[in-house]
């Protein structure tokens, strides 16, 4: 294998990770902003909190597909989505333990989870900007 075939197969793994992650931000963004009802109900985030949440996602999602788009992942391009999904990261596993919510065990759960999930996803990214290298 030539290295040029090398750096196309991480440049493609790369995007296809960068997809995923904009596929689940699209997919949570809409559960918050569609379902903002049932969030409220099943995982105890009013709508206040899960609208924002939702329209910030899915902000993300087209900003994170729209990177994997380039041909060519744009190094500082991929940084950003990294320090944005450490940045979750911390937001998703410290909000459930502050009085700013008052979440239901399933809201606890999913916001774990999910911070669990956004810590995935930064670390492929950050593997695949290093095989880049």
């Amino acid at each position: 294998m030539t290295a040029t075939t090398t750096t196309a197969a991480a440049q493609a793994r790369l995007r296809n990770v960068l997809l995923q992650d904009a596929a689940g931000c699209t997919a949570f963004g809409l559960l918050m902003t569609a379902g903002a009802p049932l969030v409220d109900r099943f995982l105890g985030l009013g709508t206040a909190w899960a609208v924002p949440f939702g329209v910030y996602l899915l902000g993300c999602a087209v900003a994170i597909a729209l990177i994997a788009g380039y041909p060519v992942p744009v190094r500082g391009h991929v940084i950003g989505v990294v320090v944005n999904n450490v940045l979750a990261v911390a937001a998703l596993a410290v909000v459930p333990f502050t009085d700013l919510v008052d979440l239901t065990g399933a809201g606890y759960a999913v916001m774990l989870g999910g911070a669990g999930l956004v810590a995935m996803f930064a670390v492929l990214e950050t593997a695949g900007l290093r095989r880049l290298a």
